[in-house]
């Protein structure tokens, strides 16, 4: 038994050490074209250099990223399985929902390397000027518009407290609940929706055909010509809180890093040096992604504070 035991110990480590030898898979937690699925697959072709193997892309974008998750946590913990996804407000909101059975410790987030605001956009050939406008519209002319909002998102709590303190039947509008940034903002451009809620940067390609409203941010941007969203509503006496836009990083299982510490150290060394490379950079720059580096202790801490803060407006969401 001893033996058997040692040559158990000793493939493990022989395993250990020969890592990655195999594909990984690369699952995001959206869809097809959305801002997280575009900094994967901009990412994964430096990641297999850096790794020396393949990296399968695999999008699973059910139930607001719930199905990745669970996908994720229910695979084996051997360093083959990486999570990439908007973990804020995706992961934070799956966490805070009645029948999940997982925490943010069941994670090790390596990396969140892309932060953003969220903007009210309609298209270019809009009628409105202005979000008091649609707002008003909405309160007079119930059902008349089709909103659409990324499901469970920023975005989402959003509009839904916006309405809220407006005293705003949600009933008013046709909300339609998006899995990927893709599909929702060519919806926008197709006109088959007249508002949308959605992340800024994911938008900037589609920019000619669209018209920004207000920017959910406490100050303006230089990329869009809009006013902040308390700046928008002014008129209207209410204050909203700004609830910051998605976060999005990478991540594998806690139980990969407790049972494989330098599988681990490896796949987190080599996403860090890819992030630290100049055309890596400029790539990433000139899509509109973010590439800082922030680390884990980093990553984590932040991702623990907006979760107290989401736990405030979960009701706005549950159902």
């Amino acid at each position: 038994m001893k033996i058997l035991f040692i040559i158990f110990i000793l493939t493990n480590i022989l395993f250990a050490n020969n890592y990655p030898s195999k594909p990984i898979d690369v699952i995001v937690g959206l869809g097809e074209n959305g801002s997280a699925d575009r900094m994967t697959r901009k990412m994964v072709p430096f990641l297999q250099k850096e790794l020396g193997v393949k990296l399968n892309v695999k999008n699973i974008k059910g139930n607001a990223s719930f199905d990745a998750t669970k996908y994720v946590l229910n695979k084996k913990n051997d360093g083959y399985t990486i999570f990439s996804s908007a973990f804020s407000p995706y992961l934070l909101n799956l966490i805070l929902r009645d029948d999940t059975n997982f925490s943010l410790n069941d994670f090790e987030i390596i990396n969140l390397q892309w932060f953003e605001y969220d903007l009210f956009l309609v298209n270019k050939d809009s009628k409105f000027e202005s979000l008091i406008e649609i707002l008003e519209y909405i309160k007079k002319y119930p059902k008349k518009l089709n909103v659409g909002v990324m499901n469970k998102s920023s975005s989402h709590i959003t509009f839904k407290l916006l309405l809220e303190k407006l005293n705003i039947p949600i009933k008013n509008v046709n909300l339609k609940l998006f899995n990927g940034g893709g599909k929702a903002r060519e919806d926008l451009v197709n006109s088959k929706i007249d508002l949308l809620v959605i992340a800024g940067k994911g938008s900037a390609k589609y920019r000619k055909k669209l018209k920004p409203l207000a920017i959910i941010s406490k100050k303006r941007s230089k990329r869009w010509d809009a006013p902040t969203l308390n700046e928008a509503i002014l008129e209207t006496g209410i204050t909203m809180p700004i609830i910051k836009g998605s976060i999005r990083g990478i991540a594998v299982s806690k139980k990969f890093k407790e049972l494989y510490p330098k599988r681990f150290k490896l796949l987190k060394n080599s996403i860090k040096r890819v992030l630290a490379k100049r055309e890596v950079q400029n790539i990433l720059k000139e899509n509109n992604i973010g590439y800082l580096w922030i680390g884990e202790k980093n990553s984590k801490r932040i991702l623990e504070e907006l979760l107290e803060e989401f736990k405030k407006y979960n009701y706005l969401i549950k159902n």
